[in-house]
């Protein structure tokens, strides 16, 4: 029996980001000099924050200035007197529009950039308070967090100068030039200066230099954004591949990257899914024998090549209760893991196990039919290539919108092909949308839609159809042994809807029947215990509402807390966002999970005031015959079904009353 699900720690992607994003790769040719003079040029006691990279390209170990974000009490900015020294940080952004990265030489090109900066720092005698520097980022980007921690270091008062090498290292953006260096720079008397291009706010006369500046550099990153837009479009459209992973079946041609040859373990996946879908296998049958031959899900196959996936926080393990009579065989079979791999993750020393046991399963992605459908549909697998399906609004809009069939860029024979034409064409006309879903065909409502569920995961139980000599079947079953989204249930036996049917009917029979049996003291306790229930349920419910609420507030003054921290800057932008976005999920699901309640006190404030006189309900159905979704609705809330029992080969089914008793 599975007890519960174990996932992977919310952070550990984010972890792994970090600790990539603070390596800086080994020097090979260092210029020894150059870095030499740099240090000479670097006072670090006065260095109050220092980007991690730097750090590591020049060996400083002293930690930041734990304030050096935070807002001052009195509110008061220095003025710099007569024999002072300003005050200055350095702002370095290296990127491929500034042609920084040609060579891939990035720590020469953040050397190079430090020690301009810092020479002129040196010849009028400035001194260095920060140093702020970013990697492949681009400056139309508003949110670089390095740059956010610029802003914020000048804001709090913690300089007098904001020196970079030009105006678009600080930004490509119009809009931010007139925001910072316009607006805020001089609200907080910070002055900023580009020793390339002259660009400096202390004088009043080169505003318009820098407007201009700030239009042409956006311009600049706008028109490069089109240029490579339709260099894109053009290779797409000449059939070479310019995507960053190739699609399931193929992998990129190690000797030309804009070229797809098969995938030889994927290959065979594709071939098994079109070859039974061809000779009318089922998409269960499809799935277990992929699971069996052990062929990972497209994502996991990305992880296992090494290729990043973003998949929330997937199922890492499953902690299961050995039932009677199982060995460690039969459980590695049902959960498509091997007897080894369950040794290892329970640290097992044997392979007995006894009823009882607590075993720690791997969880194996289960396929999905959609995932199926994706990969023998894909005109990719024909030697097609099929590009183009998305695309961004604007070069400042990261966001992608997906374009309709008909505006995709196909282009037929660029690679091997997995399937032949004949079988393709033959699985894709399955998946035609040819007709839409709909309700039955008298137009009701499914017997048992959204009525029977699995008690274990509380999934809803789906309709299906067998063929069989009689005729058609019709059978329930719970969705969670569908695997979608990872979701695993281990109540796989089917029910047959017409012995479901009998048995409901039965029950409502015998609940009628015992009610005009009760004689008049019992009917009359009967009915007072129908309101003591509902009001035992709302009160159940309101205690429950206001545990929510409380959580609700309780998140909402968490984000309240670290937008202060990220204000005085305890937390950089990343960490900012994570938890941001962890909280505002957890808000959002606790939102809707309020908003069931209330609808369901309504409900019950709504039966309470139908409680006239149940008993002309049961009079109106006491010689029932048969059962109907009217029927149904009026008697039963929900029903649940169980697992097989294998030692008396019985099924329990709880049945949820509208009438209480």
């Amino acid at each position: 029996m599975i007890l519960n699900v174990i996932k992977e720690g919310e952070y550990t992607n984010y972890n792994n980001i970090l600790k990539n994003a603070n390596t800086v790769p080994e020097e090979t040719t260092a210029d020894k000099v150059q870095l030499k003079r740099i240090k000479e040029l670097i006072d670090e006691k006065n260095l109050m924050y220092v980007s991690s990279n730097v750090k590591k390209l020049l060996g400083i170990t002293k930690v930041d200035d734990p304030d050096c974000f935070k807002k001052k009490q009195n509110g008061t900015r220095r003025i710099v007197q007569d024999g002072e020294k300003f005050r200055v940080i350095l702002y370095i952004r290296l990127s491929q529009e500034d042609g920084d990265l040609e060579n891939g030489d990035v720590s020469g090109s953040i050397k190079n950039q430090l020690l301009y900066l810092l020479d002129e720092c040196s010849k009028r005698d400035w001194t260095v308070v920060g140093i702020f520097c970013e990697e492949d980022i681009s400056g139309v980007d508003d949110n670089r967090p390095e740059w956010l921690k610029s802003i914020r270091f000048a804001e709090v008062g913690n300089t007098e100068i904001v020196l970079c090498k030009s105006q678009s290292r600080f930004t490509r953006s119009m809009e931010m030039v007139e925001k910072y260096l316009h607006k805020c720079f001089p609200e907080w008397n910070v002055r900023f200066l580009g020793l390339v291009d002259n660009s400096d706010t202390s004088v009043e006369e080169n505003k318009k230099s820098r407007q201009i500046n700030g239009l042409v550099n956006e311009w600049a990153v706008e028109e490069t954004s089109k240029s490579t837009r339709a260099t894109l479009n053009s290779m797409k459209k000449n059939g070479e591949f310019v995507g960053s992973f190739a699609p399931y079946g193929y992998i990129i041609d190690p000797k030309d990257k804009h070229h797809l040859i098969p995938d030889y373990y994927a290959r065979e996946a594709v071939r098994i899914m079109a070859g039974m879908l061809k000779h009318g296998k089922s998409m269960t049958a499809i799935i277990e024998v992929l699971m069996r031959k052990k062929f990972l899900t497209p994502a996991d196959y990305k992880t296992s090549r090494g290729i990043k996936v973003k998949r929330g926080n997937p199922i890492k393990s499953i902690r299961y209760k050995v039932e009677k009579g199982e060995t460690l065989k039969s459980i590695a079979y049902k959960f498509y893991v091997t007897v080894d791999e369950i040794k290892k993750e329970s640290n097992l020393q044997t392979k007995k196990v006894s009823e009882g046991d607590i075993l720690i399963i791997p969880h194996k992605r289960k396929w999905t039919s959609q995932m199926i459908r994706n990969i023998v549909t894909d005109e990719t697998q024909i030697g097609s290539l099929v590009q183009g399906k998305a695309e961004r609004t604007s070069f400042k809009n990261k966001k992608l919108i997906f374009k309709p069939k008909e505006e995709w860029i196909v282009v037929p024979h660029c690679h091997e092909a997995n399937l032949d034409l004949e079988t393709f064409q033959i699985v894709s006309a399955m998946f035609k949308p040819n007709r839409r879903n709909r309700s039955q065909k008298n137009g009701e409502l499914p017997l048992f839609s959204k009525k029977v569920y699995c008690p274990y995961c509380g999934r809803p139980f789906y309709k299906n159809n067998s063929r069989v000599k009689s005729g058609n079947k019709e059978y329930l079953r719970c969705k969670g042994n569908a695997g979608v989204d990872g979701h695993v249930c281990d109540n796989t036996e089917s029910i047959d809807i017409e012995d479901l049917k009998s048995y409901v009917l039965d029950c409502i029979k015998a609940k009628i029947k015992e009610y005009f049996d009760l004689n008049k003291l019992n009917k009359e306790y009967y009915k007072q215990n129908i309101y003591s229930n509902i009001d035992n349920d709302i009160k159940n419910l309101e205690k429950e509402k206001s545990k929510i609420e409380s959580d609700i507030q309780n998140k909402k003054n968490i984000l309240v807390q670290v937008y202060a921290d990220k204000v005085n800057g305890t937390l950089d932008i990343a960490e900012f966002n994570i938890i941001k976005e962890s909280n505002t999920s957890q808000i959002n699901q606790l939102e809707d999970k309020l908003l069931g309640i209330n609808n369901d006190i309504n409900n019950l404030l709504i039966d309470k005031e139908k409680q006239v006189d149940k008993e002309k309900i049961f009079e109106q159905y006491k010689d029932i015959k048969e059962l109907n979704r009217v029927i149904l609705d009026t008697f039963i809330s929900r029903i649940e079904i169980s697992k097989v029992n294998k030692d008396t080969l019985t099924r329990p089914i709880k049945i949820e009353w509208n009438f209480y008793n």
